[in-house]
């Protein structure tokens, strides 16, 4: 090998590894997050996802209807079990929580949410969950 082939294959390990070490680590998903719309927002907390749907077009949902005050849009779902429909939970909300963009997913601990143009899917373990939108709610 002559120098300049020498010289040549240095400097191609050497910007290989600046390249590498500039790859960003693992990074736990924050525990406060929100739709791009900013309608649906969430918060996890002691195995919990907390969410809050803003504003929303359909009816009180009926496992809610009994709620004293009326149902303000609030969901709970944990690692196991069915979605939940908190009457007194508070409102989660933060403008300048971390935006969840059409297309990506959030990876909790035994929960994953995807965003997408219809509104924000959470699914536990067990695969139970909820999808919610302005627009949507379902249980499942």
């Amino acid at each position: 090998m002559n120098a300049t082939a020498a010289i040549g294959a240095l400097a191609a390990l050497l910007v290989g590894a600046v390249v590498a070490s500039a790859q960003p680590g693992f990074q736990p998903p924050p525990d406060l997050f929100q739709t791009p719309s900013g309608n649906v927002q969430c918060l996890l907390g002691r195995g919990t996802l907390r969410c809050t749907v803003l504003e929303h077009d359909y009816p009180t949902p009926p496992a809610a209807a009994a709620c004293r005050p009326p149902w303000n849009g609030q969901l709970a779902l944990g690692r196991q079990g069915q979605a939940q429909l908190p009457c007194t939970a508070a409102l989660v909300r933060d403008d300048d929580a971390f935006v969840l963009g059409y297309g990506a997913r959030w990876l909790g601990p035994g929960i994953t949410c995807e965003s997408d143009e219809s509104g924000l899917k959470c699914t536990n373990a067990a695969g139970h969950g909820f999808r919610a939108s302005r627009s949507t709610l379902e249980l499942f």
